[in-house]
């Protein structure tokens, strides 16, 4: 078994602009995924992430330390949450990711995680 990571790209904005019922159907259809991840017993871990107005970057050149607001990169999809899977494959993290909510209006990306 291979632990991988699928990390939930997306935009920010789309959260706000839906109504109350469609943000309850999105979180539903959350909350149903990891309730899948869990019955199939890959589950790991997963969480919601703060938004990215909440985020720092920290970086250290010559000894120095630097704090920025936000993410290092401009980007219109940010980190939203992440879940960490324990599967057989890469294939089988694919799987999960294309079930994942999120793919439908960003992206996911599936990365193994070191496992030392």
């Amino acid at each position: 078994m291979t632990q991988y990571m699928l990390l939930i790209y997306g935009e920010e904005s789309m959260w706000a602009n839906l109504t109350p019922d469609q943000l309850s159907a999105e979180m539903g259809a959350y909350m149903a995924y990891t309730q899948d991840l869990v019955k199939a017993g890959v589950m790991v871990a997963g969480d919601e992430l703060h938004p990215v107005a909440t985020a720092k970057t920290l970086s250290i050149a010559g000894g120095k330390q630097k704090v920025v607001d936000g993410p290092f990169a401009e980007t219109k999809e940010t980190l939203g949450g992440y879940y960490i899977v324990n599967v057989e494959s890469q294939e089988d993290a694919l799987a999960w990711a294309a079930k994942c909510p999120g793919a439908r209006f960003g992206r996911i990306e599936v990365r193994p995680v070191v496992q030392r």
